[in-house]
């Protein structure tokens, strides 16, 4: 076989300073105003959190796609520390290839380091997300409940 038609390799990593101007690239592409000072105080305070996991999706030296977790503490019985999924992002050109699949099963492995019990997400209900609500769906995420929000600005 012709080394120029390998198949691209896929790397998952911790996310680092290195990322700041891709993330912020990806942030932006999938609508979220952000700027590289705003995420480079964010990226400081999660890299400085060990309830946080960051990381990166490569694809030959390129950044592709990100997931963002937080160990959560939570009274209710049963559910005592959870993760929370809050941002999952891939290059659009690239969905629908595996990538998220496998950046979700690597926010799982570090859950499961945890003995974290539960992952959880928020998505928005506009029809726009449907296609990420099919694919929580698809990877065992199940519906369970609604989400308020109270502005406190």
């Amino acid at each position: 076989m012709d080394s120029s038609t390998q198949a691209p390799v896929l790397q998952i990593r911790n996310i680092d300073m290195n990322d700041l101007e891709t993330i912020t690239a990806l942030l932006r592409g999938f609508g979220y105003p952000t700027t590289l000072n705003v995420m480079k105080e964010r990226l400081e305070a999660v890299q400085n959190d060990p309830a946080c996991c960051s990381l990166v999706a490569e694809m030959d030296g390129q950044t592709v796609g990100m997931i963002e977790l937080r160990q959560v503490i939570s009274y209710c019985k049963g559910q005592e520390s959870v993760a929370e999924l809050t941002a999952i992002i891939v290059e659009e050109s690239l969905r629908r290839n595996g990538l998220g699949k496998r950046l979700i099963a690597a926010g799982e492995d570090w859950a499961r380091s945890r003995q974290l019990k539960q992952i959880f997400l928020c998505s928005g209900n506009r029809a726009e997300r449907a296609p990420a609500r099919a694919f929580y769906r698809h990877l065992g995420f199940e519906q369970n409940g609604y989400r308020f929000c109270k502005s406190l600005l």
